[in-house]
């Protein structure tokens, strides 16, 4: 299992350019150099910037239609980057999302596949299982936000939860029932007990959850929680903020975090 991420921050941060040095761009990662979760309009650069082979990527899956997370000339781009003869990639996406920010130009039409879900839904990423989650997260009336617990070829259970405040019942009872290897919380809101916390969360909720699961067996002494979608006017320095999470058990992801199971 390898993950790569590709961008770490919330909303707030600037566009840093071909070159993220120490900023971040809008969260989005790479999974088993396959699986694109989140692309935003800044996406683009950073795969750039680290080296990421765009024709093994197959599938591009979408938590929730803010305008960090999803943009669709940036996908029609990677998708026209591809490879000629490859099969379409496959864009999964809340079924009003779809509607609303996806339409595909007919010249498209031959190399990207819509694929709608809802909350509730699972879906395949070739031999990669998704199962979508209800999440805490306005977007619209139409469009739904969703977690993901991914299930790998390999045996790995994964829990991707980018952006949200407290877990929905349906959605904490599934994740007591799993055993998860790796975790991706956001933890847009630092330390501090912000008014965004009713769709964002912060670190004292993050510990909470880890808590709790721990409790109930679906967080072991060997999984890994990497937290993401930091917010650049809420959260420390990273290398302050890092050491003090590390003490809890925690990883501050940063751009260019080159992760794999062993």
């Amino acid at each position: 299992m390898q993950i790569l991420f590709l961008g770490t921050g919330a909303a707030d941060w600037p566009n840093p350019g071909p070159k993220v040095g120490k900023g971040r761009r809008f969260s989005s990662l790479l999974l088993n150099q396959t699986i694109l979760i989140d692309c935003g309009p800044m996406a683009l650069d950073a795969i750039r910037e680290f080296d990421v082979n765009v024709n093994l990527i197959t599938d591009i899956v979408i938590g929730h239609g803010h305008g960090d997370h999803i943009n669709m000339p940036i996908i029609l781009e990677i998708a026209k980057l591809r490879q000629e003869g490859l099969p379409p990639l496959r864009l999964h996406v809340n079924k009003g999302t779809a509607a609303i920010r996806c339409k595909v130009p007919p010249e498209c039409a031959a190399i990207i596949e819509v694929m709608p879900f809802m909350p509730g839904d699972t879906f395949n990423c070739g031999e990669t299982v998704f199962k979508a989650y209800p999440a805490s997260h306005p977007v619209s009336k139409d469009e739904l936000t969703t977690h993901f617990i991914i299930s790998l070829p390999e045996g790995k259970t994964m829990y991707y939860g980018l952006d949200g405040s407290w877990f929905p019942p349906t959605t904490w009872h599934a994740m007591q029932k799993a055993k998860f290897d790796v975790i991706v919380w956001e933890l847009t809101c630092g330390n501090l007990d912000d008014w965004r916390l009713g769709e964002h969360s912060n670190f004292s909720m993050l510990k909470i959850w880890k808590n709790a699961f721990t409790n109930d067996g679906a967080i072991s002494p060997n999984t890994k929680i990497f937290c993401s979608h930091m917010a650049r006017t809420l959260c420390p320095p990273h290398d302050l903020y890092a050491r003090e999470i590390a003490n809890f058990g925690f990883t501050l992801a940063y751009d260019g975090l080159l992760w794999e199971s062993k």
